[in-house]
């Protein structure tokens, strides 16, 4: 019996720990960084923990990012210096191999 019920309180207080507030998804306040010509992995660590950003087909074929090590930053929204509060930057991509528009 104890140890059922210290496995449920444990489950709990694990449950606890992963629920994230709903703050943690907005951008931190702060400066955009210039990552245009980046690879898109070196895009993504230059930017403040906990953005997210959303990623373009700069060809505008539609095509969706599934191995970032093959894409690099063509464009980004908001201009390097920009305020990111608030708001989910954009970048816009194409393969390493392609050039930008």
């Amino acid at each position: 019996m104890r140890r059922t019920t210290a496995a449920a309180v444990g489950a709990v207080a694990l449950l606890g720990a992963l629920s994230v507030p709903a703050q943690a998804d907005a951008p931190s306040a702060g400066a955009m960084p210039n990552v245009t010509g980046k690879g898109l992995i070196a895009a993504e660590r230059a930017l403040p923990h906990g953005v997210r950003v959303t990623l373009v087909d700069a060809r505008g074929a539609g095509r969706h990012v599934f191995w970032p090590a093959n894409w690099k930053v063509c464009s980004q929204r908001p201009a390097p210096g920009g305020r990111l509060g608030g708001q989910r930057p954009e970048l816009r991509v194409v393969k390493n191999k392609e050039q930008c528009p």
